[in-house]
């Protein structure tokens, strides 16, 4: 009879014990900490199948192997370590996954997040509030333009392809944790993933506040967020409105190279058609080194020199770029066209990549896991955004580096 994957429900005792015991463990913060978190990730991958767990470990090791070499692929694993781990041949570890379905990866990673802040709340996790960034992620795509998967994009890595992701982690140091990634594909009306996304993430983390790119600058998505009651700031596009205040700006203040002056305005989306179909948000006008930036925020009331730490505190949101590059770090190589097969090993990489956060979040001392938090007050709005501009006293940094943390569970695994 043909084996076939078994996906079952995970229950809330499972959880329970697996963040019992778990918790227990990683509080001893020795230098056994990566190989307990080595066990977890395993642990963790079998949690979602009823099948024999010897055998899910032989065929979900190249998976997650593939994540930590460099250049890794299924295929490369699987032939380093066919006789060492008693492996399955490729074609038959890959027939095997092909049962999977889309969701599974996706499905895989929330049942992770929930028990990985389960623990982190346990060993010290302080959830004040976050700011969170919101983003579309592209990875390039090579090969036929006309699967579901597959969307258009600007031109990078020398492709108009690739597959796209709506992502949210958050952006403090110390704790910049990926919390959710959905595929996006051809038929994705990406306005309801991203009200889907914001609603599951408040299950899991207290949002602040978020930011967006100016992509998300428009009525649609201002009005989901604004339903949501959830603050927001967001640069924008400018437009022909946006350019004559920008010369009127210009034409009324002239500025040195160590002052600005900050405009507030209301904007109005579609303000010629009828109220029903417009929005109104705040614009925030910053002319600083002889450039005009505008912003958007549903945040009022603000002093002047709160709205500028507001803009002040935004470039904290390329914290979510820098996740970018560390997947890059670990993602695996794949030719496969299954999309259940690529959505599996993106959210496999950016587990990989929650695994060495959660390594420095341990290693750390207690008072510098989260060098910010300590700012936030009774964390309003205003102290979120004084708490980001504030000047710490020390550069947080990772204790063990991604490569590190590669080889280092690449040892322990294999």
């Amino acid at each position: 009879m043909a084996f076939k994957l078994r996906p079952r429900e995970v229950t809330k005792e499972d959880e329970k014990k697996l963040c019992r015991n778990y918790t227990r463990l990683l509080k001893k913060n020795d230098s056994n900490t990566i190989k307990v978190i080595s066990k977890l990730f395993l642990e963790l991958m079998c949690l979602y199948f009823s099948n024999p767990k010897s055998k899910l470990k032989k065929i979900f090791f190249p998976v997650i192997i593939a994540n930590l070499i460099e250049q890794g692929s299924i295929n490369s694993v699987i032939e380093e370590y066919q006789n060492k781990k008693k492996l399955y041949s490729e074609s038959y570890t890959c027939r095997i996954l092909r049962q999977l379905d889309e969701e599974a990866g996706l499905e895989i990673s929330r049942i992770f997040r929930k028990i990985l802040f389960k623990i982190l709340k346990r060993i010290g996790l302080k959830n004040k509030g976050y700011c969170i960034a919101i983003d579309i992620t592209a990875k390039p795509f090579y090969g036929n333009k006309n699967l579901c998967m597959v969307k258009g994009t600007k031109k990078k890595a020398g492709t108009n392809f690739a597959m796209q992701y709506l992502t949210a982690s958050i952006v403090e140091e110390g704790v910049r944790f990926n919390l959710l990634c959905i595929p996006i594909s051809s038929t994705t009306l990406i306005d309801r993933k991203l009200n889907e996304m914001i609603l599951e993430i408040e299950k899991t983390v207290s949002i602040k506040l978020l930011y967006l790119d100016r992509g998300f600058a428009n009525k649609k998505y201002c009005r989901i967020i604004k339903s949501l009651k959830y603050k927001f700031i967001m640069p924008i596009t400018k437009n022909r409105k946006l350019c004559e205040i920008e010369r009127s700006i210009k034409e009324q203040s002239s500025i040195d190279d160590e002052s600005y002056t900050l405009s507030e305005l209301d904007y109005i989306f579609y303000e010629k058609e009828s109220k029903e179909y417009q929005e109104s948000v705040k614009l925030l006008a910053l002319h600083e080194d002889d450039h005009i930036f505008f912003f958007i925020t549903n945040i009022y009331n603000l002093e002047s020199t709160n709205y500028y730490g507001l803009i002040e505190s935004y470039r904290y949101r390329f914290g979510i770029e820098t996740n970018y590059r560390v997947d890059n770090i670990f993602c695996a190589l794949t030719s496969s066209i299954r999309a259940s097969m690529r959505y599996l090993l993106m959210q496999i990489s950016l587990i990989v990549q929650d695994l060495w956060t959660l390594a420095n979040f341990i290693l750390h001392s207690p008072e510098k896991r989260q060098p910010r938090e300590y700012l936030k007050g009774n964390y309003s709005i205003k102290e979120i955004i004084l708490a980001r501009v504030a000047s710490i006293g020390f550069i947080w940094r990772p204790i063990i580096g991604a490569i590190q943390f590669k080889r280092k569970m690449e040892r322990i695994l294999g």
